[in-house]
């Protein structure tokens, strides 16, 4: 057996390769066809993979070429430094003026404070993968060049925090045109034209959900005193959606007898059983739409969402709590799926403590060599952490009262900033030995690290 340590380097952003846990890589020789290796965590735990992914990164960030024309960056030295603009543009100090005047006019909280240039860079991510578009892509790469409901509503939460008011309502009315199935389901993802979708990904009533939550969370945290719209007027554009999305829901939940559909979630995978990533944004959804359907004085709506949100509160106490809310319905595998029943998605759950319980528990059987975390452990054992689902860890981190879930949650923030490309871009993944991986930027994680920092002022 050989066995190397990984000590733990120093960093900066800059070098974006991090390992923010020391690791024992065990080699295992004389293996029959796979050598297997074994990561052995500072809290003791050993975790065995398969294989450890070498997925390089797709580009280091996406960057302005004209006021309209992007394009993928491949090296840092392509963009001007802290922009996300093409240094070879002939039109560059135009674009590097737009970014400046588009950042300064967002809310003071952005610019201040010891994260503000790790919020700075997650806002440009937004910026670039937004501006001039119907609706924000989840990233530049083609296969990612599309409009998912779940990312979307994200971004329009973060924008809303942000003071972005416009943009956070062109992520609401491209998920309001959208065709959604006969069910009322939307699809996995959109094209950008909103008239269909690019593959035959199954559709997944999690979207619903989400969307329902986004609405209710924008019209909460824009201060529309000074938004140029009143919320009387953003509650009558969206009455339509708002209803729309209650029945299909409600609908759904009485369907499956007082519980969400089987569906796919987030791992975008067909399944057979419910998984806690379908329940747990459905009851976001539904708690949502309560409020919303209050002020917008439809009593009877508004009730068929309360009891909806009763059923689903007491089939996930019964299905998922006694297991320590496991990704399936009645199973055991940790998911981190568990942070979407905190705030800021559900508030007041019966059991919080519980579930805060769990997901302490998810951050040690889900971490990773590089020190996020891997979407379950049903996903590949490939050494790989996912920043979205570490950004939402430190997200859910960020809203407890509890110093040291708090700490957690700075730490985190900071670790996803120092994780960084080159660029200053959040990617999608980052390697065992902490090299950034597959897409830069992704919205969903620039998102979620924004509002994360908010919530830790």
């Amino acid at each position: 057996m050989e066995i190397v340590v990984l000590a733990e380097p120093s960093h900066t952003p800059s070098t974006a390769l991090v390992a923010r846990r020391t690791v024992l890589i065990a080699s295992l020789a004389g293996a029959a066809t796979v050598a297997e290796w074994g990561f052995f965590t500072d809290r003791g735990s050993a975790v065995a993979f398969a294989r450890l992914d070498t997925k390089p990164l797709f580009s280091s960030t996406v960057g302005f070429s004209s006021l309209s024309t992007r394009e993928l960056a491949f090296n840092h030295r392509d963009v001007v430094a802290g922009t996300r603009s093409l240094a070879q543009s002939v039109v560059r100090d135009e674009l590097v003026s737009r970014e400046r005047r588009w950042l300064e006019a967002l809310a003071p909280w952005t610019r201040s404070g010891p994260h503000a240039e790790l919020i700075q860079a997650a806002y440009l991510d937004l910026f670039v993968l937004s501006v001039g578009l119907p609706a924000p892509v989840a990233g530049w790469s083609p296969s990612w060049r599309y409009v998912w409901p779940r990312d979307t509503a994200h971004i329009a939460v973060a924008f809303a925090q942000a003071g972005n008011v416009p943009g956070a309502l062109e992520c609401l009315r491209f998920l309001a045109r959208v065709p959604r199935t006969e069910q009322g389901w939307f699809r996995a993802r959109y094209t950008l034209d909103g008239h269909s979708t690019p593959d035959n990904r199954p559709d997944q009533f999690d979207g619903l959900g989400w969307v329902a939550w986004a609405l209710r969370e924008v019209s909460e945290r824009v201060d529309w005193s000074a938004a140029g719209v009143t919320r009387s007027d953003f509650l009558a554009e969206f009455a339509p959606l708002i209803a729309g999305i209650c029945d299909d829901m409600t609908s759904a939940v009485v369907a499956a007898r007082g519980t969400a559909p089987v569906s796919p979630d987030y791992w975008e995978k067909r399944e057979k059983t419910l998984t806690l990533g379908t329940i747990a944004p459905t009851l976001a959804g539904l708690t949502a739409l309560i409020p919303l359907l209050d002020d917008l004085g439809d009593a009877t709506r508004s009730r068929a969402a309360a009891l909806a949100a009763e059923q689903v509160t007491a089939s996930i106490l019964r299905d998922f709590a006694p297991n320590g809310y496991p990704r399936y319905a009645g199973g055991d595998a940790v998911d981190a799926a568990v942070a979407f029943l905190l705030p800021p998605y559900v508030w007041d759950f019966p059991d919080e403590a519980g579930v805060r319980s769990a997901l302490t528990r998810a951050w040690e059987v889900l971490g990773q060599p590089a020190g996020g975390i891997t979407p379950g452990q049903g996903w590949e054992p490939d050494g790989v952490s996912w920043t979205p689902e570490t950004a939402v860890f430190a997200l859910v981190d960020a809203t407890s009262p509890d110093s040291a879930t708090r700490a957690r949650a700075r730490k985190t923030v900071e670790w996803l900033g120092a994780n960084r490309t080159l660029s200053g871009s959040y990617p999608e993944k980052l390697l065992a030995d902490g090299s950034p991986s597959a897409v830069a930027p992704l919205a969903w994680t620039a998102a979620c690290v924004a509002l994360a920092a908010y919530e830790l002022r």
